[in-house]
């Protein structure tokens, strides 16, 4: 007898988690169908993936991709990244990181309730808390529209989940960084420019939020390092949202390291990786400062670990320095492709 393989639906799959998670799927054998805003090489990932592009805001396309996956999954992982952007955004932001979510519930209860669905939460619900760790029980009092968004998405699927019983859960994730992450996430822009300056440069072409080189005379510009989160690794990361969608009880769980750092303590990891002292480089720029921010974020995850057994395998120190020697390979990969002279 020829064993079905499962389908798995991932939306935002050219990202960061996207492309663990897609990883992770194809190793354990599924068929996967991913989504992305813009067009994908399908070369990556050895062409295995059904890869679709369009708007999940529209709800033909929506529609469509959900009926032609047909999925046994489906990992919604697509949104509006970042809080400081949705406020450029925030009617963007609230049909992709709210209203997408809900026609998603409904596609599965009408169409395929024995479908399983993934939410990637965020620990931006719960706003700027005044607790020492962040649980499932921790009140939600987002300040961003992307937080807003976000727990409107979390609470409409909890509220499907109880009311017709699907199987339908969220990861309340907490910050979660990879070599793969993108230059707008200040984790990025600081293993960035920290391996810039491990090389002796004092200037990237690579460009910060403002448009400015993100080394800039040998400078970095941040805004408040005193926030502190609690940061993991996002491959740690997508073996939860399996373990979620595995398990045969749908709920809710906040996914975090347990520990909280702050970003100047990210900035003395990633330029120690090149031997440098990271006060040299860091300048406190007022201008970057958030007037809306979520100042200590740290998860606890006793839930998660009590009922499905999940440790984080990379700690703090790993994650900065494998994500400063990347962006140290990807440098100097650059620089021998460019021409004498230049």
């Amino acid at each position: 007898m020829v064993e079905v393989k499962k389908r798995a639906l991932v939306t935002g799959g050219a990202g960061q988690d996207g492309w663990y998670l897609i990883e992770l799927l194809l190793a354990r054998g599924y068929d996967v169908f991913a989504q992305s805003r813009s067009p994908i090489d399908p070369r990556i990932h050895d062409g295995r993936v059904s890869w679709h592009t369009g708007d999940l805001t529209s709800e033909l396309f929506l529609g469509e991709l959900l009926a032609t996956s047909a999925a046994d999954e489906i990992y919604n992982l697509a949104s509006v990244s970042r809080p400081a952007q949705s406020w450029d955004i925030p009617i963007e932001t609230a049909r992709l990181n709210g209203l997408v979510p809900h026609r998603i519930c409904e596609y599965i209860r009408r169409e395929r309730p024995k479908c399983r669905l993934f939410q990637a939460s965020s620990s931006e619900i719960f706003g700027d808390t005044v607790s020492q760790f962040q649980t499932e029980s921790t009140p939600i009092n987002p300040k961003s529209p992307y937080g807003v968004a976000k727990a409107y998405a979390h609470q409409i699927i909890g509220a499907y989940r109880e009311q017709f019983g699907l199987h339908l859960s969220c990861a309340i994730l907490f910050n979660h960084e990879s070599p793969r992450r993108h230059l707008g996430f200040v984790s990025q822009k600081i293993a960035h420019a920290a391996a810039a300056a491990s090389i002796g440069l004092t200037e990237t072409r690579e460009l910060d939020e403002r448009g400015r080189p993100i080394l800039f005379d040998g400078k970095l510009h941040l805004g408040d390092i005193n926030v502190r989160r609690d940061f993991g690794f996002a491959g740690d990361f997508v073996e939860v949202m399996q373990l979620i969608v595995q398990n045969d009880i749908p709920a809710d769980y906040v996914v975090g390291t347990g520990l909280a750092h702050s970003i100047a303590e990210f900035c003395e990891a990633a330029f120690n990786v090149g031997g440098l002292d990271w006060k040299q480089y860091v300048v406190v720029d007022e201008s970057l400062v958030r007037k809306v921010d979520s100042h200590f974020t740290r998860a606890d995850s006793s839930k998660l670990r009590s009922q499905l057994g999940w440790r984080p395998k990379v700690d703090f120190p790993a994650l900065v320095t494998m994500m400063v020697e990347e962006r140290i390979r990807l440098l100097k990969l650059s620089q021998s492709r460019q021409p004498a002279g230049k």
